[in-house]
């Protein structure tokens, strides 16, 4: 890219930014490449394509610490 396509990928939205990057990455363009073609570190193309973290557990959901004390199903008869 030259300069001008550089600035017009600065001023596109950061969603379109994401998309443009995977974008060059799925037509086989090196990190490097796709660093130098829009004018972002090779740091923020790294975190563009890595992998999103998967929380170990659903922290909204509360953690149960052993038995609950029951031994039941649960069912009253």
């Amino acid at each position: 890219m030259d300069k001008r396509a550089q600035m017009q990928f600065r001023f596109m939205a950061p969603d379109a930014q994401r998309s443009a990057i995977r974008r060059l990455a799925l037509s086989g363009l090196e990190d490097e490449e796709i660093a130098q073609a829009t004018g972002l570190g090779l740091a923020e193309i790294r975190n563009v394509l890595a992998p999103p973290m998967i929380p170990e557990g659903m922290p909204w959901a509360p953690q149960r610490s052993g038995r609950s004390g029951s031994s039941g199903n649960g069912l009253r008869g």
